[in-house]
């Protein structure tokens, strides 16, 4: 893999991991579209630990905050939440990946997101009163979502506000959940990778690439999140609802 290689998929991994418009459903369009070379398991890793810095230096305080407080209600919710996800994987693996070779299947994927992404929108204009602190029940509904989410083309941070802004959290709350909530996911998926990794096969010549497509993942995922709060703060979710529908239309045309 080329360093070019690198810093495209590290952008792309820094935009789409945390922006609602799903990481893994544009990793797929961006190989097929301008031809890439598949990338291996160990930069894919790379790529992960890249957006996990992001995420523990952007929410450092809040994580500090819950265990300083000693906030087990919140620890507990992101417990729950994670179970789903876990299970739907461990069931579904085989067909999940087969849709990973299917960029026509991805782009009507981007469209549920984009239904997905109106529908929070649509509650949190609607909204009279300012909502309340994640629950048992949200946060099973919350998870259900993310569970979805492993399907490329659907947006884990799309689904996993909206859904907790449908089921009556504020705001700010369904925002911090849903990345607080990505810290395991991305952990897990991390090291069931790093299972599969061939060590001697690395090739250290690409050392550089895959550093940089690291780096590139962080630094862009950080400033994706401030992007995405100040987004949701101003109620402009639309805005990502109406890339991924036309993304979506777009992608059907193309690979029709």
């Amino acid at each position: 893999m080329s360093i070019t290689e690198a810093l495209i998929s590290g952008v792309v991994q820094g935009l789409t991991e945390f922006l609602p418009v799903s990481s893994s459903g544009h990793l797929v369009l961006v190989h097929n579209f301008f031809g890439l070379s598949e990338s291996s398991i160990f930069f894919d890793i790379c790529l992960h630990v890249g957006t996990l810095m992001a995420v523990l230096l952007y929410f450092a305080k809040d994580i500090a905050s819950l265990i300083r407080e000693k906030r087990i209600d919140w620890l507990l919710f992101i417990a729950i939440a994670t179970v789903p996800a876990v299970i739907a994987a461990l069931l579904f693996e085989e067909k999940i990946s087969g849709i990973f070779v299917s960029p026509g299947k991805v782009a009507y994927l981007f469209i549920v997101t984009a239904l997905v992404l109106f529908a929070g929108q649509i509650s949190q204009i609607k909204r009279i009163r300012p909502g309340k602190e994640p629950t048992f029940l949200t946060s099973l509904l919350v998870g259900i979502s993310q569970a979805f989410a492993l399907l490329p083309g659907v947006s884990r941070s799309g689904m996993t506000i909206s859904t907790g802004i449908l089921g009556g959290m504020k705001i700010e709350s369904a925002f911090k959940f849903s990345f607080l909530l990505s810290i395991p996911v991305i952990l897990g998926a991390t090291l069931y990778k790093s299972l599969k990794i061939d060590f001697a096969g690395i090739v250290l010549n690409n050392l550089g690439s895959y550093i940089a497509g690291m780096l590139t993942a962080f630094a862009v995922g950080f400033l994706s999140l401030m992007i995405l709060w100040k987004a949701v703060k101003a109620r402009r979710l639309f805005i990502f609802g109406i890339y991924c529908l036309l993304l979506g239309i777009t992608g059907i045309l193309f690979w029709k």
